[in-house]
């Protein structure tokens, strides 16, 4: 055994671990959005006060999708396959509360938290915005919905959803974040923006990458679904 091969003990610890904190956390956080969306701070109010109808959906889709996360990880089928290296673990903890990363922001030097967006475009950066964060987020919750119970944080195997979202690309869910960090990013346009965003999507396109590792490992069918379909976003057919 090496030492980045997770014994079967810790492994199963990681899958409750998964199971009963993970989504107590996801669950925790839908409570505090939620809180945060009835009693919004002055800063926040001004947010919605200037966009009320997309910044209330917005607030809304990420409560139900917190709340979603925490029920599917409590009622998860059992896993097939266990998490077998410490990156299984570590690298989809490090991705799922990335988040976390841009809380710190406001005590960034000024000239990284400076929006660059010239004035000509400010109107077009908002709309191109708000666009990839609402179509980002129902693709996410599309892709969630198909894969119900198998819907999982660490790397590890349980029944493979290739339905609804999933007949277009391997990892609908991720599209999705995607395109909601792009918006997220064109929003702010700063430096710290530029920095932290193309950060988070390398790290879920390589937590991608691990993954259909592990799902072609435990299922042959996967590589033919592999070859028919694209990765992040659906293959062009001619």
């Amino acid at each position: 055994m090496t030492r980045t091969t997770l014994g079967r003990r810790a492994a199963l610890a990681a899958v409750y671990g998964e199971r009963y904190g993970v989504s107590i956390v996801f669950l925790c956080v839908a409570a505090y959005r939620l809180h945060r969306l009835v009693a919004p701070s002055p800063a926040e109010r001004a947010e919605i006060e200037a966009a009320p109808f997309t910044s209330i959906i917005q607030r809304i889709i990420w409560v139900q999708l917190y709340v979603y996360w925490g029920v599917l990880l409590l009622l998860g089928r059992r896993v097939t396959a266990l998490p077998e290296k410490f990156q299984d673990i570590l690298l989809p903890m490090a991705t799922t509360f990335f988040y976390l990363a841009y809380t710190v922001v406001p005590w960034f030097p000024a000239w990284l938290r400076q929006s660059l967006c010239p004035a000509p475009w400010q109107a077009a950066c908002a709309a191109a915005s708000l666009g990839l964060n609402l179509v980002g987020m129902w693709i996410a919750v599309w892709a969630a919905v198909y894969l119900g119970r198998s819907f999982g944080v660490l790397i590890e195997v349980r029944q493979v959803v290739v339905e609804g979202a999933y007949k277009w690309v391997r990892h609908p869910m991720y599209s999705g974040y995607v395109l909601f960090l792009a918006g997220f990013m064109l929003a702010n346009f700063s430096p710290a923006y530029f920095i932290l965003v193309p950060l988070h999507i390398a790290l879920l396109l390589y937590r991608a990458r691990l993954e259909e590792v592990r799902l072609a490992a435990a299922s042959p069918q996967y590589d033919g679904y592999r070859k028919q379909t694209g990765f992040i976003f659906p293959k062009l057919r001619w």
